[in-house]
């Protein structure tokens, strides 16, 4: 609460309702993951579909919702972090190294 400056509970509520990324999500144009649990009772799973479909001018946009069947459906995947966690490491390499140049051009001036 004291990040945004409130320090009522109930008022914090009402107004964390409306915190989201609408006209931000829009403008990322690098690589973008959405991780989110299927039973995260902090942030609706609506929040995280919302931001992937304005995400349209990412080279690469991923959602990934984790259920309760592979663990990981918990707020930031608490409930089974090490998957979650092997899952975004495992895309940030991917993403990576489609993003390298081929060794033909490495070192090079351009």
């Amino acid at each position: 609460m004291w990040v945004w400056g409130h320090d009522d509970p109930d008022t914090f509520v009402d107004f964390s309702a409306q915190v989201n990324l609408d006209g931000i999500v829009e403008t990322i144009t690098a690589p973008f993951l959405i991780t989110h649990g299927a039973n995260d009772r902090q942030i609706p799973v609506s929040s995280a579909h919302r931001s992937y479909d304005q995400a349209v001018n990412s080279v690469k946009r991923e959602l990934r919702i984790f259920d309760a069947d592979e663990g990981g459906a918990e707020h930031i995947s608490l409930d089974n972090l090490p998957v979650a966690s092997a899952f975004i490491a495992d895309w940030i390499d991917e993403t990576f190294a489609e993003q390298r140049l081929p060794a033909t051009h490495q070192g090079q001036s351009r």
